[in-house]
């Protein structure tokens, strides 16, 4: 798997094209629409968001509705999103939904989002298998509101170890209206940004170094029959609830096996503006690139621009 990575690395470096992925295309009940039919575009090409405080963690970088539509559906109905090349980063994936207090089109996502389903990696002895594959499918729930949503997928990349490195988000959103639902009010909701912070133990996780559970960041999985707060305003950010444990596998997975190891051990250590250490970067991890705030030093190898976005210990 590294030499595979290495080898698009090094491609990339000289085409000037991306190493990363994005959810770009939305299908339901089976049905597969055009690339950003139904999915907010965003400017960002298929980098991620590191910023946790960050707006752009909703729906990612410059992704407006305005030029997007608008595509009705069933409660009870079956979505699937798909990337532009398969997930590679070794992560969780969530689906988060929010309802708009009128147009999907002109929502910014600044109300209170329910989780609706998690993929987490699955344990086997002495190695984790993460659902690595380019699509990723689940149900609208049958018992929210009729309305406009948005229907939110993120993966959050964990392969460069907090502190040295920062974990990614690779966000995509679409804009679906509801119908033939419910009257329940999904929750817990949260806030976002503030739904995931550093002190995540699924955020700050070290997937290479004695790693034996998970939990996936963010708020328990939604209930229809919630009963407790529901934050309506940006200025008053709520907490995320207790988070849960999933081990869901997508539709037909393509999945890689993480072996669990400790044979990395730091060589050096220097000061960081940001953080009091800089643990030197272990090779394939990322070293550098805009908005990265971790160690830009490498142990064994050297910090090399793939891109403006993203620099590769190779």
């Amino acid at each position: 798997m590294k030499k595979l990575l290495s080898a698009a690395a090094l491609s990339l470096a000289i085409s000037d094209v991306s190493a990363h992925y994005i959810f770009q295309q939305l299908a339901i009940n089976g049905n597969k629409y055009p690339v950003y039919k139904y999915i907010r575009k965003n400017t960002n090409l298929n980098h991620p968001v590191i910023d946790l405080d960050s707006n752009d963690l909703r729906c990612n970088v410059g992704a407006s509705g305005a030029d997007t539509e608008t595509i009705t559906v069933r409660a009870g109905d079956t979505f699937t999103f798909y990337t532009d090349t398969p997930v590679y980063h070794q992560g969780p994936i969530s689906v988060y939904m929010s309802k708009a207090p009128g147009k999907a089109s002109d929502y910014d996502g600044s109300g209170g989002w329910f989780k609706i389903k998690d993929w987490g990696p699955t344990f086997n002895g002495g190695s984790a298998t993460w659902p690595l594959t380019d699509n990723y499918s689940g149900t609208i729930p049958s018992c929210i509101p009729d309305g406009d949503y948005l229907l939110r997928i993120q993966s959050l990349g964990i392969h460069n170890p907090w502190p040295a490195g920062i974990p990614q988000f690779y966000i995509s959103c679409a804009q679906i209206t509801v119908t033939g639902g419910g009257n329940g009010t999904p929750g817990p909701q949260v806030l976002i940004p503030g739904a995931f912070k550093e002190t995540d133990p699924g955020y700050t996780v070290n997937i290479y170094t004695n790693f034996k559970n998970y939990t996936v960041p963010g708020p328990e999985i939604f209930s229809c029959n919630y009963n407790g707060p529901v934050p309506s305003s940006p200025s008053n950010p709520s907490n995320p609830s207790n988070p849960t444990t999933s081990s869901n596998s997508p539709n037909l997975p393509v999945t890689t096996t993480l072996i669990t190891s400790t044979t990395k051990s730091p060589v050096t250590t220097t000061t960081s503006s940001t953080r009091p250490v800089c643990t030197p970067v272990a090779k394939w991890g990322q070293c550098g690139g805009i908005g990265y705030t971790g160690c830009t030093e490498c142990a064994g190898s050297t910090c090399t621009k793939i891109n403006d976005w993203y620099h590769q210990c190779i």
